[in-house]
């Protein structure tokens, strides 16, 4: 089964020609303490709960199963995406904590008010870095989301600020517009699925998030990048929101002139998002062409839905591949279903090494949970014979210009994955080739398909929480708060406080920059040694397999004060954060002694180091300055974190230099 069809997907097109539009949704986790409660500070508190925003890897205590339906919203409709996630028939399992979930995140009580700090600082951010206008109150909305990563069945989020022809951000001299900001709960954490059941864990679910949409003003895949580092590097340097892994992620609103709005959900990986954008214009152009040739074959959703598929497992009793042995021998079926004049386009390419096979694929995924398709325009291959592949065509009487598609898994899931199949081809055929829908990210580049494109009737209000006025004593700490633009924050690093260019540009995004100001301002310490230990030592120790979670602003505050009051030594900052973190309940200069880090006076210093170079006065003889390396470990292997290292090598090289 072959055709003369250019199935190779195009490396590139032109962006310009083809009217590329791409907006984006950038959102990141908000750093804000539900109350005054020094862990809060730490890791930040839920949106509607005092619980921490603490993401955990030890197993959790508590395990919940729940299957979910579709009810109708505020317009009396069921929404399309609700809908599609009902059809899957899924069961959920939910993983908790005792000690840092509660009962609002299982969604066994009402909500508690809003987390006001967190509601500030969206507010502030969206006011003055911006330039949003602030709605007059906060309207709590349920969104309807019944894919399991929410225990309610929605999401709840409230639009906080809008765009004006002044709220724009400026990316290589161009400027893109931003549309709206909306605070938002993040979703439940999802940790695996298995057939039909999904398992999510609640230590992410609540956690604030804000939601920052430009205007669809991006018109090229670099222009996207540089967007998305802007708007991060901007949000980064309030100090106002969450740094790491998992804290942000980008929804791609991606669209061609002949296509339509597509949605690319959840990326993470911020290199990637060029090649994302690329692709999607690719795949929507090439949807396109893959429509005229289904047109000019005469293939209808009629046609397709006509066929019924047939179970052909009885062909495959004696194949050799491991993947049929095993499905049939677990009592699944091998389901057989002709595509009408389909032949050569089932390895008809929509994106870079994807297939219409794969789209087909990811839909009976997504639909039913079944993980295993082969068809026609791939085979024999894969431990299938050519003489199972001429059976299948006789069973299923596949004729010269059809194609064929093989489901292996329980039968009535290889159905519902069918009728998924014929559903989608229908919508490809009445919507012009181009459906709205959301597409999931895949770590090539490409987009699999997801879920259709949610409508109105996901939105209505939550019933749990009143409306909420801006008073006039909220607005005034709004346009109170000042925030510095990162590259001016960084050149009065270098100026004023003689950091290093790359050490300044890393203190600018990093989300404790305001507790660097605080400390530098406060105490006599040099800022590079407070910078270094905030990027650098910082991580070295968490690779060390502490938790650096349990160092709190206040600990950190308590630490820099010991080294302005010379109570301890820059050296002894390492030894001092691992003893906080082992001895949480300890005040840090009640460590010291403990941990043998009293800082010794200058005159035991002199003595310990006039010792070691008359110890060592042969090597010195010998090697002249170069026994200093030799020299600085033994002294160090005495005085480490009793005395700075720069003291120690002052007075070695004196010693050194006295004796020559």
């Amino acid at each position: 089964m072959s055709s003369t069809i250019k199935t190779k997907a195009p490396e590139n097109i032109d962006f310009t020609k083809e009217g590329l539009m791409v907006g984006l949704e950038f959102h990141q986790q908000v750093l804000a303490p539900y109350n005054d409660q020094d862990r809060s500070v730490t890791y930040g508190s839920k949106l509607f709960c005092p619980c921490p925003a603490m993401l955990r890897d030890d197993d959790s205590d508590i395990q919940v199963t729940r299957k979910f339906r579709a009810v109708s919203g505020e317009t009396g409709d069921i929404d399309i995406t609700a809908q599609f996630e009902k059809n899957k028939q899924s069961t959920t399992i939910y993983e908790a904590f005792t000690d840092t979930t509660c009962l609002i995140e299982l969604d066994e009580e009402p909500i508690l008010p809003i987390n006001e700090e967190a509601l500030f600082r969206t507010l502030a951010i969206s006011k003055k870095i911006f330039n949003l206008e602030l709605v007059d109150e906060i309207l709590v909305n349920r969104k309807a989301i019944i894919d399991g990563s929410n225990t309610s069945g929605f999401q709840r989020t409230s639009q906080i600020a809008y765009g004006t022809k002044d709220s724009f951000i400026t990316v290589d001299g161009k400027k893109i517009g931003i549309y709206q900001a909306n605070l938002e709960e993040d979703s439940a954490k999802n940790v695996g699925k298995e057939g039909k059941t999904r398992k999510f864990r609640l230590d992410r679910l609540g956690i604030p998030l804000i939601e920052i949409a430009t205007s669809p003003d991006i018109r090229s895949p670099e222009e996207a990048l540089a967007t998305a580092k802007r708007i991060g590097g901007l949000l980064r340097t309030t100090g106002y929101v969450k740094r790491g892994q998992g804290t942000i992620r980008q929804d791609l609103n991606v669209s061609i002139t002949r296509g339509t709005r597509i949605e690319i959900k959840g990326v993470s990986e911020l290199d990637l998002l060029p090649l994302y954008v690329k692709n999607e214009a690719i795949r929507q152009s090439r949807m396109l062409e893959l429509l005229d040739i289904m047109e000019s074959r005469l293939i209808t959703p009629k046609k397709i839905r006509a066929v019924k598929p047939i179970d052909v497992s009885k062909i495959f009793k004696k194949c050799e591949a491991k993947f049929v042995k095993s499905a049939l021998k677990k009592g699944e079926s091998i389901t057989g279903f002709r595509l009408p004049q389909f032949a050569g386009l089932l390895g008809f390419e929509l994106q870079s090494d994807y297939r219409l096979g794969t789209e087909f694929a990811e839909i009976s995924k997504v639909t039913a949970g079944v993980g295993g398709i082969l068809h026609s325009d791939e085979l024999p291959k894969f431990g299938i014979t050519q003489e199972e592949v001429d059976s299948v065509i006789k069973i299923l009487k596949v004729k010269d210009n059809d194609g064929f598609i093989l489901i292996i898994g329980p039968r009535n899931l290889a159905n519902l994955s069918i009728d998924g199949i014929k559903d989608m081809i229908s919508m490809w055929m009445t919507n012009g080739g181009i459906v709205p829908e959301v597409r999931a990210p895949r770590a090539n580049g490409t987009t699999g398909f997801l879920r259709p494109l949610p409508g109105k009737a996901r939105m209505y209000p939550e019933t749990d929480s009143k409306p909420l006025p801006l008073s006039a004593e909220l607005l005034d700490r709004i346009e109170k708060t000042k925030f510095e633009m990162p590259e001016d924050r960084a050149k009065r690093y270098t100026k004023n406080l003689k950091l290093s260019k790359d050490l300044a540009d890393q203190l600018v995004l990093h989300p404790q920059n305001t507790l660097f100001e605080e400390i530098v301002n406060k105490y006599k310490v040099e800022p590079k040694l407070v910078a270094n230990t905030l990027i650098s030592t910082i991580v070295d120790i968490r690779r060390q397999g502490f938790d650096v979670t349990l160092l709190t602003n206040a600990k950190y505050i308590e630490l820099f004060q010991l080294v302005s009051d010379s109570l301890i030594s820059a050296d002894a900052i390492s030894q001092m954060i691992i003893g906080i973190i082992e001895n949480p309940s300890s005040k840090a200069k009640d460590l010291i002694e403990t941990l043998g880090l009293t800082k010794m006076d200058s005159s035991e210093i002199e003595d310990i180091i006039t010792q070691i170079i008359e110890e060592h006065f042969d090597l010195i003889k010998e090697r002249g300055m170069g026994a200093m390396g030799n020299l600085m470990g033994k002294a160090m292997a005495q005085l480490t974190g009793k005395a700075d290292g720069k003291l120690i090598s002052d007075l070695i090289r004196n010693g050194i230099q006295n004796r020559l």
